[in-house]
Formats: structure tokens, sequence, C-alpha cells
């Protein structure tokens, strides 16, 4: 888990975006992809201007403070393991 400010994170993920949309959109100019299948940057950002955001892989989450971020994700890791997931 990795825990950063709203701006740092959005920030690295448009970032991760911009790789994504460019490979897609190249594949796309060749046809060995369709352009519907461009990454929404919708998709890969917190529309917040404040808080922190703690993630690992895909799964993001966020909150208006640090400890309040942790606690959470601490949270959702002990339901995962008592749900068996």
């Amino acid at each position: 888990m990795e825990v950063l400010s709203i701006k740092k994170y959005n920030a690295k993920q448009t970032a991760k975006w911009q790789r994504d949309f460019d490979k897609v959109a190249e594949e796309a100019r060749f046809g060995k992809r369709n352009w519907s299948e461009l990454p929404q940057l919708a998709f890969y950002i917190f529309e917040k201007s404040y808080g922190y955001v703690a993630f690992e892989g895909s799964k993001a989450l966020w909150a208006k403070t640090k400890k309040e971020v942790i606690d959470w994700w601490e949270s959702e890791e002990i339901k995962k393991k008592v749900r068996g997931w």
C-alpha cells in the first residue's frame, strides 16, 4: 500500500493514463485496436482537490486525512480476510 496526497496521486495517474492512451492510440492507427478502446482519464483519477489516497495495484481509496485513509485501508483488508477473498 502506498499513500499520497490527492495532487501527487492524480499527477502520477495522469502520467500513467497518458502512456496507456498513447499505446492504444498507436495500435488504433494501424487497425490493431478500435478507437472506442481509448482509456478514459475519469477512470484513473479522483475528482477531489484535497485529501489522501491509499492505493495498491488497481485498488485505490480516498479520504480527507492520512490517518483516515490508512484506517479505512486496513479495515478493508480485514474484511477481505473475513470474507475469504
